[in-house]
């Protein structure tokens, strides 16, 4: 390789589908030399191609624009019409080498770009495996930001999952000549049929199953669905599938593939059906915590009993634990209000002269403004802790290693507000008695 080739594929940089973006074309204001409304006489042309040296022009279902040199199987997303001349030679050079260097028929998908501290473009790429269904890169690629979603792949089958993705991205950003059957079709509506019916065969919620992490609720899965099932009448006479079909068939494949990514089996982040897992952990007896669990009314082992249904394994569903937090959070600020109320009655009774001066009276309503206090400020923290937890890093530490610091926070407030006791004023001979209800 010449000094000038390699100082131009110096300047590749890997990248991904979802890392470029959608491509989208600048306008740019230009004189125009007027309209044209005129219609030539028996003029019945098919449209023309539009081609500029060796990129021909395309318009994506959607409406946006990108080109395809078709000699050096190239995409791109570069305004090629309105680049300046040098810039476009200096990609044009660089798809060349590009070209020499890849081997087989690798497609492959490129868009320059400027950088700080670099004089001239550098050019961000992806190349396509379209037998293997997999994007890829010349040189090694630290992925972190890439991979980062799920904290613990290693494994090349699970690394595998999210470069798929990647590629029915790639699918439904450039879907121009992709051969999709009715096959694949059928695939996907039977995968998609599977995450959704097992719901109902195992009796379980669509939180607790795979497809939740995929669509936010079940009509729109089952939209989707109905969606696949109508691809035929977006179909061709030859019945192969046309590019709005194959645009959205990518776009669902992407969501599916990468939503297994981060369900991969034995990974925190997995959400995998309950009727799975039927392996039994022991924990270690802790006389401390038994105390405590008594002297908090049992209220820990209720918690204990909700969290036993979401962290089964050790795997932690977020959907779960949001719904855990929601439920919480509703009764957490029901309690911190009533805290709140009964507070403000004892103060009111403590100021007022002749009411709740006896010494048992006395105790009793500031023990209570102090358990008030103690509900107030226990719940902030376990509502600060439960947004904590919704991280699903932190969420399966402490479910592992710090139960008894989950139980105690989440059990706290309820605790704080038992031990307040509401009071009541009867009138008497004088000002008044206080009572305090048995």
């Amino acid at each position: 390789m010449s000094a000038v080739q390699h100082n131009i594929i110096s300047r590749s940089t890997p990248a991904w589908p979802t890392q470029l973006g959608r491509y989208a074309q600048k306008t740019t204001k230009t004189p125009l030399a007027g309209p044209d409304f005129m219609v030539q006489a028996m003029q019945f042309d098919s449209s023309q191609k539009e081609v500029y040296g060796e990129w021909e022009r395309f318009i994506h279902p959607s409406g946006a624009i990108y080109y395809y040199n078709e000699t050096r199987n190239t995409y791109t997303g570069l305004n090629i019409k309105d680049c300046p001349t040098v810039r476009l030679e200096n990609f044009d050079a660089w798809v060349k080498v590009m070209r020499g260097k890849v081997s087989g028929d690798r497609t492959i998908v490129a868009k320059p770009t400027r950088t700080r501290n670099v004089d001239g473009d550098v050019y961000l790429y992806y190349l396509v495996a379209l037998e293997a269904e997999v994007i890829g890169w010349l040189e090694p690629l630290d992925g972190t930001l890439l991979f980062r979603e799920c904290h613990f792949a290693q494994q090349w089958n699970h690394k595998r999952l999210e470069l798929e993705a990647q590629f029915w991205k790639h699918v439904e950003f450039f879907p121009r000549n992709f051969k999709l059957d009715h096959g694949r079709v059928r695939k996907l509506r039977t995968e998609l049929n599977w995450f959704h019916i097992g719901k109902f065969f195992y009796a379980l919620t669509l939180q607790n199953s795979t497809s939740a992490t995929i669509f936010s609720n079940k009509d729109v899965m089952e939209k989707i669905i109905d969606r696949l099932a109508s691809l035929d009448d977006i179909s061709s006479s030859d019945g192969v599938i046309t590019e709005p079909g194959v645009a959205l068939f990518g776009r669902l494949y992407h969501m599916l593939r990468h939503h297994q990514y981060l369900n991969h089996y034995g990974q925190p982040e997995a959400r995998l059906l309950r009727n799975h897992s039927m392996g039994h952990r022991s924990r270690k007896k802790d006389p401390f915590s038994f105390i405590a669990t008594i002297a908090m009314f049992f209220l820990p082992m209720l918690v204990r009993e909700r969290l036993n249904q979401i962290y089964v394994d050790g795997v932690v569903n977020s959907l779960d634990i949001k719904a855990f937090l929601d439920d919480f959070n509703s009764q957490n600020t029901a309690q911190i209000t009533l805290a709140g109320v009964i507070m403000a009655v004892d103060a009111g009774f403590l100021a007022v002269q002749g009411i709740g001066t006896g010494m048992v009276a006395e105790s009793i309503l500031k023990g209570s403004i102090i358990f008030c206090v103690g509900c107030m400020f226990a719940g902030m923290f376990a509502q600060h802790f439960g947004e904590k937890l919704k991280s699903l890093r932190f969420a399966a530490y402490y479910l592992d290693q710090g139960m008894t610091v989950v139980l105690g926070v989440f059990s706290a407030p309820r605790f704080f507000v038992a031990y307040t006791r509401p009071t009541k004023v009867s009138s008497g001979p004088a000002l008044g008695s206080l009572q305090v209800p048995s």
